[in-house]
């Protein structure tokens, strides 16, 4: 779960910004089920590993590089490590909405096992 709690929040101009609704302490912003979010990471970097495609400064790819596989324990232990985390895309400006887990370009590539050209 993802909780919120206006009393935490040390935001300056808090008020001025989150809605009085939502100005409570123990407030659930996002839930996931445990099976359901292991099947989909597992579903995805489980089964055979994963890939990412590269790309030159142009926007040609170059090269695919892979990973070994990654079971949902793992996932796990990197989310409670603050390494993978949550990205709702809530920000000023965007208009795609969004949410996905992310992780830095410098994690993924320390997993990679295997490059082609």
């Amino acid at each position: 779960m993802i909780i919120y709690d206006f009393e935490k929040d040390q935001r300056e101009n808090k008020t001025a910004f989150i809605p009085s609704a939502m100005q409570v302490n123990h407030l659930i912003l996002a839930r996931w089920e445990r099976e359901s979010l292991r099947k989909k990471v597992e579903d995805k970097f489980k089964q055979k590993g994963w890939f990412k495609c590269e790309r030159d400064e142009t926007g040609v790819y170059y090269q695919i590089a892979f990973g070994a596989p990654l079971s949902f324990e793992n996932w796990l232990q990197l989310v409670q490590a603050g390494t993978v985390f949550f990205d709702s895309g809530m920000y000023e400006g965007n208009s795609r909405n969004y949410s996905q887990w992310r992780a830095t370009n410098s994690f993924w590539e320390s997993l990679i096992v295997r490059r082609y050209n």
